[in-house]
């Protein structure tokens, strides 16, 4: 039978649901009104979070706090929930309550470690995505390696102050055949991952995810000029919005808008509703032909690589 000891149930009462959250790679949407949000899961609708509390509708259960969460989420008992909190490691809180939810956003320095090599191996061997481009990320300080081997982007604003922060995992879960994907708490809600191509910027190209955002400046490295690309962290507009204001801070002029979201049905209702905002003459549709770009990537990679074995059979 597991045991836990005092201490380590009150180090687990000290976290946070939402930071509980993130560390596993449980995805949920925001909802409400930004004084009072709530959160439902993606994988259970019926599961909304709000502050500290807790309820699943479609099971009627609910309860408080991080240790019922786990109860309750991964079906535990509780000493077996304790331990699963506290196999991570989270961000020093303070107090609880409103205060919490007011805070700034701090983004967490004593995470990332000096190694890249995790974070380097997995987005150039496993992404496909160019030596040079991670190589560049990695030198600017926008993609760092954390303590659990994390890729994490950065989302710098216009005075290269961090704001929020993607992170992807770089090996499968424990389990699982899936990676972690998560952002870090309290991170600006309309910001992303954003990286300025050329001196004077004209365009802003969104995508959903970072990655695809560095698969697709991989594949068109020579005809990306003067272009502010901007991971929005799914599909929202107010990200868009945000990247055209802050490119008109800087005395940016956007003339054209380039949708490279998902070839699927949510990437593709997105892209119709840009088409309904923007002039026929400024949206620019770079969708990929595969699902994403990522996919795009490698299968173009592939594609490539079969031509040359094939003429190497021939003698050409």
């Amino acid at each position: 039978m597991t045991r836990v000891t005092t201490d380590e149930i009150n180090q687990a009462k000290e976290v946070r649901i939402i930071d509980l959250m993130e560390a596993n790679g449980i995805q949920a949407t925001q909802e409400g009104q930004h004084s009072e949000p709530y959160y439902r899961l993606t994988d259970h609708d019926s599961f909304v979070i709000k502050g500290e509390k807790f309820f699943w509708n479609s099971q009627q259960e609910g309860g408080y706090g991080a240790i019922s969460f786990a109860m309750i989420y991964y079906d535990l008992k509780f000493p077996d929930a304790v331990k699963r909190i506290n196999e991570h490691e989270y961000a020093p809180v303070k107090s609880r309550g409103a205060a919490v939810k007011h805070e700034p956003f701090k983004y967490p320095h004593y995470y990332e470690v000096k190694k890249t090599d995790k974070v380097r191996d997995y987005l150039i061997q496993e992404r496909k995505i160019d030596h040079r481009v991670v190589d560049w990320c990695l030198e600017k300080d926008l993609i760092a390696q954390d303590k659990k081997d994390n890729a994490v982007f950065k989302w710098k604003n216009n005075h290269g102050t961090v704001v929020g922060a993607d992170r992807q995992g770089t090996q499968p879960m424990k389990d699982k055949e899936s990676y972690f994907k998560g952002m870090v708490a309290k991170s600006l809600e309309d910001g992303g991952f954003t990286i300025d191509v050329g001196k004077n910027p004209n365009k802003v190209a969104v995508f959903e995810s970072p990655i695809d955002m560095l698969s697709y400046w991989s594949m068109k490295k020579e005809r990306v000029r003067d272009t502010r690309m901007v991971s929005m962290g799914g599909l929202k507009i107010e990200s868009l919005k945000r990247a055209i204001k802050d490119a008109g801070e800087k005395g940016y002029k956007i003339e054209k808008v380039i949708s490279a979201v998902d070839n699927d049905k949510a990437g593709n209702q997105f892209h119709e509703k840009l088409d309904s905002l923007l002039k026929e003459e400024v949206l620019v549709d770079h969708r990929p032909t595969a699902k994403d770009w990522n996919d795009e990537r490698k299968n173009s990679l592939s594609s490539s690589k079969r031509t040359k074995q094939k003429n190497a059979q021939m003698g050409m």
